[in-house]
């Protein structure tokens, strides 16, 4: 590689259009487009990290370009601009100056000819040239000195070419590529080529005669077939190359002045960031600020944040201290003591919090201070454990003195299983900022710090490191630990200041108050208790699957007939299609051009030949082997025997719990082999397994808000709801409800508040779409106020930006309001969210009112009944069998008056010795 110092030339058009394609549609948290930006700004970082340039500079095109005034249908066949796209190319040029880079565009030039001249330029100047692209068209500038970066079918995945990239890939050098693209054509820029004249072709001329002229100079040595075809597409292939070729003489000057890498406004860039939401990208961002290291606390004013009233001019630097003598620690009481709240926050060796070793502990009671307490360090002067939280027990106890925390479910856990429970937990700022926006953006504490105070907080990874060479905390010097711990709590209450007032001023602190906060304790406590596992069951069920799973790959084998490794996609694909000849038009090619054996693609082979159904079997029982049987034996916890799962309360938009490490919201129900697993999930010795299933509570919301007379009624008869819809929409008697009908009903009586239409209905049944058009329209014929509730809420979310639940709990969609650049597709699926939001969140809000009350009812009567699990919309509880009967009536009551609907709520209970008993 040369000594030269680096130069990169970037091309922007070509990088924002390829990354619009390749990222997924985002927005900021004000609805403004953001795939495009991001994925070039990350793209930017990127590359600066990796080449360490020492200068830079990005063009771009500008209107219309002389290769359409010499072919008229120049790129004719690109669709137009979509309308979310052009608005983030202003914003990726802000983004470019903020970083200090100089743009270069030239009337009537496309940013390729620009890059061409400025290559050149570059090299005059002793640089060696890496031209940075989404597409192969700067390939013909590639010499000594000039490299190509291009991004491959992922995005982040990039990949430089020199002179031998070039002949390792198209057998040619680089100048000859503007006449193999002349000879080949090129879709995307509509360059018809030589008719007849494929790449395979193309090469071999080209590496027989140089160039386009030498293959015509010597016609009279080709092969008949080909020069016929070269002769009808002379003109072609001529005025190809001139529309191909890139224009190096252009009065564009390279500044290199202007140009060097690092000369940048450090603060101008966080404040675009933090507008767009771009969090993960801070700390890819190089250089320092203000001439002094990137520490824990470079705090600076922000002009353009997201919430400008939220980052203060300025903040004071932290007091911190270490805690490590008894007489510090006297201190820190007293000053507890007289505090009127706390904010806590612990360093622990795992991320499980049922198996984390603590290791410190540091507590604040103003903004600006902060104390750390260590305690299990590998090294260093610290405080006896069981003593020290001993002496902290009469505060952090106290349910009188307010403790404020972040993510506040692990603090809790990991104190509660060192025998202190904290009491009088008031404010959490992860739940704070979840409510306030449910994307859940940027609501980890370094996050909102940098989003709402401008402060970038140390990476914990700055500390302990990464991959294979990352140690445990215990292992970092506490001198070290001291100022990232002290800062957690210090910024904590920074912000709680600012989130409580935003909270009120939403109207969303009784949601956070009553609800939010008070389920908090209730989660660690299911968390705690885990679920008891039968561990020879699984290995059991795992060891007749194995068998089975043998089996099939055999009988698979001798139906293709060869042996080869099913689980392997491209070595199926080539058994179904090529060697079984299954209908290629089902079939989809991917990225890496092997054929598709996706799920989908199966579905549509079902009935084509008896393999498909065994190897549908075969790819289900394989992912309940590794996903569950041999899975959950390795998570059970060595010091309880039971599975702990995490119940994460800021994980969904509709505010549900969701569960993860393991998942134990998503054990298969449908099919036998599912419930089965289900077996495994069992009570402990002298108890039984309870659930408790809320009945069809979206539809009975849905009867509510929409106040449909018809529908309530059904509830109020206590009928079968989706019979009596099907008896109502068909106009056929109750009793002469088929088990089809009822299936049809429904799909739709759940689809309709997820916005489904009569595809989606189609896709569901056996219906067609038409038969689903009128199943649909009668419906709401039957129910007329559910359709008028349906256009009422999604108005509401049009004109306000947001939807509600009956008790308050919002969901934002910016993509519709007037002034959105959203495209269309983003906002159908707005709709369709907005639509179903109020229904499904508020069903997740009476859950958490249930297991609130119910948690309080237990803890009242003194019960060792123990709350351990709650999916969807049943709580399962592990209850000994002497409290039986009096936790069956107490959970049913408790749980149908949590909240008042005018379809009441109801619940079905079940008792087993295991969760399969129960399903």
């Amino acid at each position: 590689m040369s000594e030269k110092p680096v130069i990169l030339l970037i091309d922007g058009n070509a990088l924002v259009h390829r990354a619009y394609h390749a990222i997924p549609p985002l927005t900021s948290q004000d609805g403004e487009p953001t795939n495009a930006t991001f994925g070039f700004t990350s793209m930017l970082l990127k590359v600066m990290s990796e080449f360490q340039p020492a200068y830079a500079a990005v063009a771009f095109d500008v209107g219309r370009t002389f290769r359409h005034d010499q072919y008229v249908d120049y790129k004719a066949t690109r669709p137009a601009m979509a309308g979310d796209l052009a608005p983030q190319f202003s914003r990726v040029q802000e983004i470019i100056a903020a970083f200090g880079i100089p743009m270069y565009s030239v009337e009537g030039y496309e940013a390729d000819d620009v890059l061409a001249a400025l290559s050149d330029q570059a090299a005059e100047q002793g640089l060696e040239a890496l031209i940075v692209t989404g597409d192969t068209d700067t390939f013909q500038l590639i010499r000594p000195g000039v490299r190509v970066l291009i991004s491959g079918r992922k995005f982040t995945e990039t990949k430089v070419y020199d002179e031998e990239g070039i002949r390792e890939r198209y057998g040619l050098e680089p100048e000859q590529l503007v006449d193999f693209k002349a000879l080949v054509g090129d879709v995307t820029d509509n360059i018809p080529g030589v008719k007849g004249i494929g790449e395979k072709t193309a090469v071999k001329l080209l590496q027989a005669y140089g160039t386009i002229e030498g293959i015509y100079e010597h016609l009279d040595e080709i092969d008949a077939p080909t020069r016929a075809k070269l002769q009808v597409g002379e003109e072609n292939a001529r005025r190809g190359k001139q529309l191909v070729q890139l224009v190096h003489d252009l009065p564009v000057r390279l500044d290199l002045s202007k140009s060097r890498v690092g000369d940048f406004d450090r603060d101008a860039v966080m404040a675009i960031f933090r507008e767009l939401g771009f969090r993960s990208l801070v700390d890819r961002v190089p250089g320092k600020r203000g001439g002094e290291p990137l520490g824990q606390l470079p705090l600076f004013e922000t002009k353009e944040a997201a919430r400008p009233a939220a980052v203060p001019e300025a903040l004071p630097l932290g007091d911190y201290r270490v805690v490590d003598t008894p007489e510090a620690l006297e201190d820190l009481l007293r000053t507890l003591s007289s505090a009127h709240r706390v904010a806590l926050d612990v360093e622990t060796t795992a991320l499980d919090a049922m198996r984390a070793d603590l290791v410190g502990l540091s507590l604040a009671a103003e903004p600006g201070s902060g104390y750390y307490i260590p305690l299990g360090h590998t090294t260093g002067r610290q405080l006896p454990l069981e003593q020290t939280l001993h002496r902290l027990r009469p505060v952090l106890s106290d349910a009188k003195l307010p403790k404020v925390a972040h993510n506040a479910v692990y603090d809790l856990t990991v104190l509660a299983e060192y025998g202190l429970m904290v009491e009088g937990l008031a404010f959490d700022t992860m739940i704070a900022a979840w409510i306030i926006d449910p994307t859940g953006r940027n609501i980890g504490l370094k996050g909102l710090a940098w989003e709402r105070l401008g402060a970038e907080m140390t990476p914990i990874t700055d500390l302990i490191g990464k991959g294979k060479a990352q140690i445990t905390i215990d292992q970092v010097p506490i001198e070290r630990v001291t100022p990232y711990a002290c800062a957690d709590v210090d910024f904590t209450l920074r912000l709680a200041d600012i989130l409580e007032p935003e909270l009120r001023e939403l109207k969303q602190w009784d949601l956070f108050a009553n609800i939010e906060m008070p389920l908090v304790p209730v989660l660690v406590g299911m968390e705690r208790a885990g679920v008891a596992i039968d561990v020879p069951f699984l290995h059991a069920m795992s060891r007749e699957l194995h068998e089975r799973l043998v089996a099939l790959e055999k009988e698979i084998q001798e139906m293709v007939g060869y042996p080869f490794n099913i689980n392997s996609t491209q070595q199926l694909g080539e058994a179904l299609f090529d060697r079984l000849g299954l209908p290629a038009n089902v079939t989809i090619r991917g990225t890496s051009g092997a054929y598709s054996t996706s799920a989908e693609v199966l579905e549509k082979l079902r009935g084509k030949h008896p393999v498909i159904e065994l190897i549908l079997e075969h790819r289900q029982l394989s992912k309940l082997k590794s996903t569950y049987l041999d899975a959950l034996p390795l998570l059970v916890n060595p010091r309880t025997g039971r599975v702990h799962t995490s119940f994460n309360q800021t994980g969904t938009v509709t505010g549900r719990l969701s569960s993860s490490e393991p998942n134990l919201q998503n054990i298969p129900i449908r099919t036998e082999l599912g419930r089965k697993v289900r077996r495994a999930f069992v009570a402990r010795e002298g108890c039984l397994l309870l659930g408790a299933d809320y009945s069809q509570v979206e539809l009975r919301i849905l009867a509510h808000v929409s106040q449909d007379q018809n529908l309530l009624a059904a509830f109020e008869r206590g009928e079968d709801i989706h019979a009596s819809t099907a008896a109502t929409v068909l106009g056929v008697p109750l009793d002469k409800v088929t088990p089809e009908m009822r299936r049809i009903a429904k799909a739709v009586n759940f689809g309709i508040v997820y916005g489904m239409s009569e595809y989606g209905l189609s896709q569901r049944t056996e219906l067609s779409v038409e038969e689903s058009s009128e199943f649909i329209n009668n419906y709401f014929a039957r129910y007329p106020r559910v359709r008028e509730y349906l256009a009422r809420t999604k108005a509401f979310a049009y004109e306000h930006g947001y939807v509600e639940t009956l008790l308050g709990r919002r969901r934002y969609f910016p993509e519709l309001r007037s002034d959105s650049k959203a495209h269309a597709g983003l906002k159908r699926a707005a709709e369709r969210m907005a639509i179903n939001m109020p229904i499904q969140g508020t069903a997740a809000d009476i859950m958490k009112i249930a297991m609130i009350r119910v948690d309080n009812a237990l803890r009242e009567q003194r019960l060792k009944t123990q709350m351990i699990l709650q999916v969807h919309d049943e709580l399962v509880f592990e209850v000994p069998r002497e409290e039986m009967d009096i936790v069956r009536p107490l959970v049913e009551s408790t749980m149908e008056g949590a909240f008042k609907l005018d379809a009441p709520l109801r619940v079905d209970i079940k008792i087993g010795q295991n969760w399969e008993e129960m399903s």
